[in-house]
């Protein structure tokens, strides 16, 4: 089961435009919780899960961008698309180099609005599927013995049994042995299989 996608957080002095969009969303199944400012949102803020929202960048206090540079030293993941009325490439270029995930000048279109939030909410989905399939990876991959382990590295670099065997020197029916045994244990249907395995172990070792 693919894991839920987190709520939408509208960050938004204008009570009307934050009513307004609470609504578009709801209207688009899409959860979301709002907030007058930026400081309230980080009182508030859960911890350890993505924050997805639509920030306004012109806050009374602490603004929009001001609060992406937040996000970014408490190293939370973040996927926020920034609302502006008084939009300029300039802030819209430093909002994109702070993290933020699209730069939507007001008045914007309600459908684009919401694909675009559809979007930033499916990365997350996507995000920790792969995690989860990371995870589970090594699980299988701590199962193998050390050889095995030896075997697998050899056979993702597209090395053929005899290859492999003359490498470790070992019979090629020993290395046809081991190449079954890890196929078995990592649960790879294909080498191709094995190698996208071992690709999510990096990733996750990084």
């Amino acid at each position: 089961m693919s894991p839920a996608a987190p709520p939408v957080y509208v960050i938004d002095d204008d009570a009307r435009i934050r009513e307004a969009l609470t609504l578009l969303l709801a209207k688009s199944g899409i959860p979301s919780q709002p907030f007058e400012s930026a400081e309230d949102f980080l009182s508030a803020l859960p911890a350890n899960q993505p924050i997805c929202g639509l920030v306004d960048v012109c806050l009374p206090q602490m603004s929009g961008l001001d609060l992406l540079k937040v996000l970014r030293e408490r190293n939370i993941e973040s996927a926020l698309i920034m609302i502006s009325g008084h939009g300029n490439v300039p802030m819209a270029v430093e909002a994109m180099r702070q993290g933020a995930v699209h730069f939507v000048e007001k008045p914007f279109d309600p459908e684009t609005l919401v694909e675009l939030v559809e979007e930033a909410r499916l990365r997350f989905i996507q995000r920790e599927d792969e995690r989860a399939k990371a995870r589970l990876a090594r699980e299988h991959y701590e199962a193998l013995t050390g050889r095995e382990r030896e075997v697998m590295a050899l056979l993702i670099e597209g090395l053929p049994n005899k290859l492999v065997a003359d490498r470790l020197g070992i019979s090629t029916r020993t290395a046809e042995h081991h190449r079954a045994a890890v196929m078995r244990k990592m649960k790879a249907r294909t080498i191709s299989h094995l190698f996208q395995m071992a690709n999510l172990l990096t990733k996750d070792a990084s």
